[in-house]
């Protein structure tokens, strides 16, 4: 796998170093683990040289000793030695090498991962799936880096085929689980009692109980001291005093379905103007958005339904709010687009620039990051908008 390729590098500088100060096992040793994380055609090279001085080195000691070795034991250990040299490789095909390096290559570019477009169906997102998890299945491609390969592509049907997450990654590319973790943690903590009161006085011991349901003499001294908070104490009184008025006024039950009723209103109210809910414009035509429009200022396309769309156009205040807003959203989206074709630069020059000494460094794929087209940048200083500022 290309991300293994400095740590193979480091390792076959080690064997050398091991070779040169006459440990010829460490020496093979770090040779093999080079090229079990990368292989490279000179750490082959290096392996056959090893090879060769370690047997040399035990054929002048057998020797030097008058020891006399039958053939047929020479001939085992020749092809034990071979057997160890190919075992750390699995067998696979230079097609199927690289074609693990450019799946690798897409990072979290989901799209690309399974080879389909933005407007993909549900159906071709399965398919392709298919195509792909049998052919980077560990057991059936054992290229370095098949089984990264298998977990990115499961990644990418995982997040593609739930409507939610795939607008997300639509939105701002990337993986959204990932952008959703830290809102989720911020939630737990204050469901659960984070920002001062008596979590203060909690220690970890206490919050394991609280969380996992302990039992014992910790809890039960949490749960007293709980009940002694001037909160709780407050509650409990406010409780009895409503209870009490509930017995005492015949109208109790009217005002605990006051709530319902303001509820029921309230739904009743949105259905009435849910028309006005209907979208005025689409930057996609369909069958109701058929007709094609261009903004007066910026000359965005959008579509609109001209039935429902003649009364906005017919006034002239009305129209230009509408396009106005049409433009704004459509920046909007060209910005979130140039932002992410920005990450995905720095992120292609990173690879390519290697580790900090220098290993791994590709100037070809350097060259080709760096002139990496960015459409959605171009586009906004047509328009003239300048993309470092956020909209």
């Amino acid at each position: 796998m290309e991300v293994n390729k400095d740590e193979a590098l480091r390792c076959l500088l080690i064997a050398k170093n091991h070779l040169a100060s006459g440990n010829k096992a460490g020496a093979l040793k770090f040779t093999n683990k080079s090229i079990g994380l990368y292989p490279t055609d000179q750490a082959k090279a290096f392996l056959a040289q090893v090879q060769t001085a370690t047997s040399s080195s035990s054929s002048s000691t057998a020797k030097s000793t008058g020891a006399n070795v039958h053939p047929s034991r020479q001939s085992s250990t020749s092809s034990t030695t071979t057997s160890t040299a190919s075992s750390t490789e699995k067998k696979h095909t230079p097609e199927q090498a690289k074609a693990v390096k450019t799946i690798l290559s897409c990072g979290t570019d989901y799209y690309k991962v399974l080879s389909l477009t933005k407007s993909c169906t549900e159906v071709e997102i399965k398919k392709s799936y298919r195509k792909l998890a049998l052919q980077f299945h560990p057991d059936k491609n054992g290229a370095p880096g098949a089984d990264e390969a298998f977990k990115l592509i499961s990644k990418a049907f995982t997040v593609l085929s739930d409507p939610q997450k795939r607008a997300v990654h639509d939105a701002g590319g990337g993986d959204p689980e990932m952008r959703s973790s830290s809102a989720s943690s911020t939630r737990q903590y204050r469901q659960y009692g984070g920002g001062g009161g008596m979590t203060e006085e909690m220690t970890a011991e206490d919050l394991f109980d609280l969380f996992f349901g302990g039992g014992g003499m910790r809890q039960q001294q949490y749960r007293r001291q709980q009940f002694r908070h001037p909160f709780f104490t407050a509650t409990r009184q406010q409780q009895a005093r409503q209870h009490q008025h509930q017995h005492q006024s015949p109208l109790a039950g009217w005002v605990q379905a006051l709530p319902i009723l303001v509820l029921l209103l309230y739904a009743v109210v949105s259905a009435l103007f849910s028309q006005e809910s209907t979208p005025l414009y689409q930057f996609q035509p369909s069958t109701d958005y058929s007709q094609a429009r261009k903004t007066l200022d910026l000359k965005i396309p959008y579509y609109v339904n001209p039935s429902a769309f003649t009364p906005v156009a017919n006034e002239n205040y009305k129209l230009r709010r509408v396009e106005r807003q049409v433009e704004n959203e459509y920046i909007n989206g060209l910005n979130i687009h140039c932002q992410n074709e920005r990450r995905q630069r720095s992120f292609r020059m990173t690879q390519a620039r290697g580790s900090v000494f220098g290993f791994g460094y590709d100037k070809a794929k350097y060259e080709q990051a760096r002139k990496m087209p960015m459409k959605s940048c171009d586009e906004m200083k047509k328009l003239g908008y300048n993309p470092d500022y956020i909209y």
